[in-house]
């Protein structure tokens, strides 16, 4: 999840917009040559494609003030680059300010996550892929904070985390987990109202209705059947069918 959310940081930090260079006089055209797509062109001729940091933001529409620096796609967005991508329905934000907003249907998408034990009783578990969706999703880059909100559900691995919001602070190594939080891990699992995890260290705080599950190991064993030893005697003897 943290390397997920993180990595998203560099959606804003170098957003700054190129201004379009004036007009000029006609020039003698050149001798023809065989046409060549240029390397940037779209895929999809419908759709326009440009970059920011180490994403490529591919949208339909973008709409751009160049001098207060808010941006927004007001139509699905989708932004990949190597070993992730995120789409929602739209997106808005300030350049200037380092900060982005997705709205509806957000969907992260991070072949290398990484994510450490958090329902307890067990180790860091090693890099996999991981999803996470949301309702919205907010980034301030200048803060370093990283917000998923409403229906946040994560998976990794065998690792399930749902909540009503999510909020990663990479200045103070936390993660925060609020509302009708839910932690499965393997076996284990936690519910609370409210999760604070610190990513560096491991340990975690857990407050409102606090409920967690360590099932542990039964070992039933069945004792041996010794052998029943019946001495001989009148009653265990056969009746011999001969007259005395």
């Amino acid at each position: 999840m943290k390397r997920t959310i993180l990595a998203l940081a560099g959606v804003v930090a170098v957003a700054t917009p190129v201004a379009a260079a004036p007009p000029q006089s006609p020039r003698p055209r050149p001798p023809a040559r065989t046409p060549s797509a240029p390397p940037s062109a779209p895929s999809n001729p419908g759709q326009a494609s440009f970059d920011l940091g180490v994403w490529t933001v591919h949208a339909s529409s973008l709409d751009a003030n160049f001098k207060n620096g808010d941006f927004s796609t007001p139509n699905k967005v989708v932004m990949t680059r190597e070993g992730g991508d995120v789409s929602a329905d739209r997106a808005n934000g300030n350049y200037k300010r380092q900060v982005l907003y997705l709205n509806g249907h957000v969907v992260m998408h991070d072949s290398q996550g990484n994510v450490e034990s958090m329902a307890g009783g067990g180790p860091p578990h090693a890099p996999s892929p991981s999803t996470l969706t949301a309702d919205k999703a907010q980034i301030d880059g200048t803060a370093k904070v990283y917000k998923a909100i409403g229906n946040v559900h994560y998976v990794q691995s065998d690792t399930v985390v749902n909540a009503d919001s999510g909020t990663l602070n990479d200045t103070d190594h936390t993660l925060l987990l609020e509302g009708a939080v839910h932690i499965t891990q393997g076996s284990r699992s936690m519910n609370a109202q409210r999760v604070l995890y610190n990513t560096e260290t491991g340990s975690a705080h857990a407050q409102g209705d606090v409920t967690m599950q360590f099932p542990s190991p039964v070992h039933r064993t069945l004792a041996t059947p010794r052998p029943l030893h019946i001495p001989k005697n009148g009653i265990t003897q056969p009746v011999s069918s001969s007259p005395p």
